[in-house]
């Protein structure tokens, strides 16, 4: 009996911390946020790609600057706290749990989906980038988030 209960305990513990991990790795239309440390003089803003990676399906991902994201950047940034759990109350991000997850300064966050980046700038600012996506023939791939197809607003009109 003692074993059966030290077996299950441990089952949920493994799934518990097993779900916990936030660098896990997506592919190319997950909608998750993935993180990574990048000091600010990492980060241009000239058009060039700073930041590039690979996702799990083996697709390639670049991070650079675009006026057009740039433009919409509180609304991405609100995208991702609202994705992160938080709800702002016009002046402050609040949370209904101490466990929601939380940014990080010098980070940058990653949503292949969406085709955007937020980087949390060290002095508690932030700044949105365009994210672009290739497959291992160099060929980009195409959008899976018909939310930030401007030329369409009703993007499934006529299916």
């Amino acid at each position: 009996m003692k074993k059966l209960i030290l077996l299950l305990s441990l089952i949920v513990i493994g799934i518990t911390f097993n779900s916990c991990g936030t660098l896990g790795g997506v592919i190319y239309n997950s909608s998750k946020w993935n993180e990574y440390p990048i000091p600010p003089s990492k980060i241009v803003k000239n058009g060039d790609v700073f930041f590039s990676g690979k996702l799990l399906d083996n697709k390639t991902f670049t991070v650079f600057y675009d006026e057009a994201i740039n433009a919409d950047q509180y609304f991405y940034y609100n995208t991702m706290m609202q994705d992160f759990g938080w709800y702002s109350d016009g002046d402050k991000w609040k949370s209904s749990s101490e466990f929601y997850r939380r940014t990080k300064l010098g980070y940058l966050y990653i949503n292949p989906n969406k085709r955007v980046a937020i980087y949390m700038y060290p002095k508690n600012t932030f700044g949105a980038f365009k994210v672009s996506i290739v497959d291992k023939f160099g060929v980009e791939v195409p959008v899976k988030d018909y939310s930030i197809v401007k030329d369409n607003p009703n993007p499934l009109q006529g299916f």
